[in-house]
């Protein structure tokens, strides 16, 4: 599998450590094209350094310039499918095009997708936008930021028709210039994965965070909604793939795994009141349904739904993650979260610690050979 991205080298720099939670030892390459800023070249002694950083950290990256530099924006990203399939070799199976904020939280469950489709076919693989407006506006297509994984009998198309593809944009969008040249060239149209998220919701994006659906692919956590990715996932360390997986505690409390604890004093994941039988019933919420906490009010029906209404504070108390770092302990290695909750008026701030260990396997679940 090959990756291809185009950015600036000081987003590129910054994305490093982000990158080091899915890209090592995995056998995957990928290329990265790099300017300074759009009409300045990127400095070759930086670059090398900045590839070096890649490779002390076990990723097989390389860094270039534009294939051509006065390329736009729509055709470095367009000439990502020429490099990527121009690099190929025996083993590759296919190139996925990203952008420098695309996150994937388990390249196994990656990979796991993408054994499901036949690689020696042409295959356009990847997720509408969650927004119904954009898919309207831009077509059905890919959107860059969740991946887009192109099968290489596809890629050689692409790369085959370059010239027409690269010199004939209606765009400055790389992912739709994609797109165009596949549906010119070939009768392919998109797989479209639920389990990419392109992330196009802006606000408060909690409820997509503790909705406990898939998640192959995240994106735009650089911007907007704010998020430390790489410590939210260093729980995967210790127990694979829990990242952001949930789990309810007694009959009020859900933990979604490296994002938050909410608790929800009001019983509404019960449906009875605090107070026993004196308490009476509330409305208990379906946690199959994904709380609307975005700010704008957009059409999500084709890929959010179903969706139920944002509690208030009152009902729903949230814990947020706060810090979380590797312990070295007698016993091996902890993951320590920490999930902090800033008080107000006369309520002090609350922390909440855990610790997460790899699970040891025991002596009577050993395998001995015969």
């Amino acid at each position: 599998m090959i990756f291809g991205l185009q950015t600036t080298m000081s987003r590129l720099r910054v994305t490093v450590k982000h990158m080091a939670r899915w890209l090592p030892h995995t056998n995957g390459r990928l290329f990265a094209i790099v300017i300074e800023t759009e009409g300045a070249a990127a400095d070759n002694k930086e670059m090398a350094k900045l590839e070096k950083e890649f490779h002390d950290k076990d990723m097989n990256v390389s860094i270039i310039h534009p294939v051509r530099p006065n390329d736009s924006f729509a055709q470095r990203y367009f000439s990502l499918v020429n490099v990527m399939y121009r690099a190929r070799n025996d083993e590759t199976e296919w190139v996925v095009l990203i952008d420098d904020d695309t996150f994937f939280p388990s390249m196994h469950d990656l990979q796991t997708l993408l054994s499901k489709y036949d690689s020696r076919k042409e295959q356009y693989i990847g997720s509408l936008s969650e927004d119904w407006w954009a898919v309207n506006h831009y077509g059905l297509m890919g959107f860059g930021g969740a991946g887009i994984m192109l099968s290489l009998p596809l890629a050689k198309s692409i790369d085959d028709h370059t010239d027409e593809c690269k010199e004939n944009l209606r765009t400055t969008a790389g992912d739709i210039t994609v797109m165009d040249c596949i549906y010119r060239f070939s009768s392919t149209k998109l797989t479209h994965v639920p389990g990419l998220h392109q992330v196009d919701m802006h606000g408060d994006l909690s409820g997509f965070y503790e909705s406990g659906r898939e998640m192959i692919s995240l994106h735009h956590w650089k911007s907007g909604f704010k998020l430390e990715i790489e410590k939210m996932h260093l729980v995967a360390d210790s127990c694979d793939s829990c990242f952001l997986q949930r789990w309810q505690f007694g009959k009020d409390t859900i933990l979604s795994n490296g994002f938050s604890i909410a608790h929800y004093p009001s019983g509404h994941l019960s449906s009875q009141k605090p107070g026993g039988l004196l308490g009476g019933n509330v409305h208990k919420i379906n946690l199959q349904e994904m709380e609307r906490t975005w700010g704008a009010d957009i059409n999500v029906l084709h890929s959010l739904a179903p969706v139920r209404d944002k509690m208030g504070e009152a009902d729903k108390v949230a814990y947020k993650l706060l810090d979380s770092v590797k312990v070295d302990e007698k016993d091996g290695s902890v993951v320590r979260q920490v999930y902090f909750r800033e008080g107000g008026g006369r309520d002090m701030d609350t922390v909440m610690v855990l610790n997460w260990r790899a699970g040891q396997t025991s002596k009577k679940d050993e395998v001995k050979s015969p």
